[in-house]
Formats: structure tokens, sequence, C-alpha cells
């Protein structure tokens, strides 16, 4: 188990769980993935959307990361679940603070691949893991227009929708190793919520 200690001013945060939010993912693209076994297909049905969360077992579920993908959600994936069964070796490596936690997300030598060597420490720590694609219309209550994108008001929702939906739902679960980026959207979102915690429980 992993030692987790949430960050300021994250720590009076309700944490959402799987079965809180399971609702708005896709069923039928949800993978199952335990250590040991076969590695699940990953379809190109995956690239028509664009959130993704990774859950790991421990005493419950637990979100250890959200992301998204402009193009290749597959790829992503994919990427995971190559990683998850690799060995680690890298106990004594450094760490550092993810957006919610101290001292969690690894500290890659120089050469090494940091995505590699996080999803190698991930699948170090938990033998169960699921991926689930989150539908973002749903999630953010968005209606399905027929004729989308007339004004700028759609316009700027189909442009953010989805970085603000990976930022919500990584702040909403305490998602463990997720990382913003401090200018983008996503840092735009954490900043907003910290600010108006209430809107966000």
């Amino acid at each position: 188990m992993i030692s987790m200690k949430i960050r300021e001013p994250y720590k009076d945060n309700r944490i959402m769980s799987y079965k809180e939010l399971k609702d708005f993912f896709i069923p039928e693209l949800e993978l199952k993935y335990s250590k040991g076994s076969e590695t699940p297909e990953v379809t190109e049905e995956y690239n028509n959307y664009r959130v993704w969360l990774l859950f790991a077992k421990f005493e419950d579920w637990v979100c250890v990361q959200v992301a998204h993908s402009k193009t290749d959600v597959k790829e992503e994936i994919e990427f995971v679940l190559n990683c998850l069964p690799q060995k680690w070796d890298r106990n004594d490596c450094e760490l550092k603070d993810s957006q919610f936690y101290k001292c969690v997300c690894p500290v890659p030598d120089k050469g090494e691949n940091y995505r590699d060597l996080l999803y190698r420490k991930i699948g170090n720590e938990s033998d169960e893991f699921r991926i689930c694609v989150l539908d973002v219309d749903k999630y953010l209550g968005l209606e399905k227009i027929a004729e989308p994108n007339k004004n700028d008001a759609e316009r700027i929702i189909e442009i953010c929708k989805n970085q603000y939906a990976e930022a919500k739902i990584a702040y909403q679960t305490l998602a463990v190793y997720w990382r913003k980026v401090s200018s983008a959207i996503d840092g735009q979102t954490i900043s907003y919520a910290v600010e108006h915690r209430s809107e966000f429980e």
C-alpha cells in the first residue's frame, strides 16, 4: 500500500468513490486487469472518447490517475496496461508531490521516461486495476445538440470541456498521481475548485 498524505488545501475534501461515479463511465469500455492475467484488448472504440481514469484496488478502489488525450486514448491505455506488470526496482527513487498528495510521484533519472516509471510504480502497489472511460457530456450535464458550435459559448464548451472534466474528476477523487498544468484549463479549474469547494461536492 502506498503512503498517502494529503496536501493542503485538500485535507477536508470529500473523496468521491468509484461507486458514486460509475454511472458516468462507459460500461462497455471498462477494463479490469489483474496482474498475471491476460492483458485486455483495447479497441478503436476508445478513441471516440477523451478522458479516462485508472483505479487501483487497495482496501477499496482508489483513483490513482486521470488523463485525457486529444487523439489517441487507445494508445495511452495500451501503454498503461503494458507498464503495470513490468518489474519495479526503484524503491529508492526520489519522490515529488502530486497535485493532491505529498511525495508520491517518482522522479526519473536522466534518460528515463516518466510515464513508464510512473505506471510501473503503480503496478507495484496493487494487483488489481480498473480503467474507466468518462462520458464527459453526461458527467458535466451537457445536452447533445443537433447542430453543435453555432456560437462562441458552444465553441468554448467544445474546446474546454474535456480538460475541465479531467481536472474536475481528478479533484473530486483526489487522484493520487494526477498533476495539473498550472497555466492550462486544468490548473485554472483546480484553483477555482479550491476557492469554491461547495460547488464540487
